[in-house]
């Protein structure tokens, strides 16, 4: 049984995560809740938990703050947010995982789902490390994307991004011509990381950083590496006038 413990501050939160949990999953036991950072301190200590669902924003400090305090973790998290984009893009940004408030059955399964597949084990130190360095930047400028390969994980910033190319329901992230890692995540999901930094989308599978685009010819765009990529005529306008802006 995966031992599950609920941290939100709002009781209906917590009694509607119990009746999707146990609707979802059967190798689920909610063993403990907490309503704020400190009981939630407490029960992790008493009960150990192997998963944790972890609200961000509460009153007398958020998971987020939490997660700090221990400096390191030895469960699964998956936090549940409301829209709040800095919040989401620092979960993202560390591979990490989240559920939107209100929480519907279908986005709890899928976080199940991804889960199952992954073992629920706690992040890596590194990775641990780098979600809290992005949680304390004062913007998300600073930010730096986590890609675990094989039993390596590498940050990198934005900027040492070339391209994300799709490849069904993964991504291809593109650090030059003879650095790429095949990620399990959408290009929709890249675009929304990325795009505040510049990435524009070409076509239905290539997202580009703005500043790798040398020079337009005719319908494709040329990168600095001379890979040619084709614009979707529907892209193709919005694309000159934001490359001559």
């Amino acid at each position: 049984m995966m031992r599950t413990l609920l941290v939100d501050d709002d009781d209906a939160t917590r009694r509607y995560l119990r009746v999707l949990l146990k609707e979802a999953r059967a190798d689920i036991e909610v063993v403990g809740e907490a309503a704020n950072i400190r009981e939630a301190e407490r029960a992790i200590m008493t009960h150990k938990p192997d998963l944790v669902f972890l609200g961000v924003e509460m009153p007398g400090g958020t998971g987020f703050d939490l997660l700090r305090n221990l400096k390191r973790w030895d469960f699964a998290v998956i936090f549940t947010t409301g829209h709040q984009h800095y919040a989401t893009q620092a979960i993202r940004f560390s591979a990490l995982d989240f559920v939107p408030k209100p929480v519907l059955p279908e986005e709890l399964a899928s976080a199940m789902e991804r889960l199952h597949e992954q073992r629920p084990t706690p992040p890596a130190a590194q990775v641990q490390e780098q979600f809290i360095a992005n949680i304390t930047q004062p913007d998300g400028s600073r930010f730096k994307l986590t890609i675990p390969h094989g039993e390596r994980t590498f940050f990198v910033a934005p900027a040492e991004v070339v391209r994300c190319e799709a490849e069904r329901n993964y991504t291809w992230v593109h650090l030059g011509e003879d650095r790429r890692y095949l990620l399990s995540r959408t290009l929709k999901e890249f675009e929304e990381l990325l795009e505040p930094f510049g990435f524009v989308r070409l076509n239905r599978g290539d997202l580009v950083r703005k500043q790798e685009i040398a020079h337009m010819e005719g319908g494709n765009a040329v990168l600095r590496t001379g890979h040619r990529i084709e614009v979707s005529s529907r892209r193709l306008a919005e694309l000159k006038q934001l490359l001559a802006s």
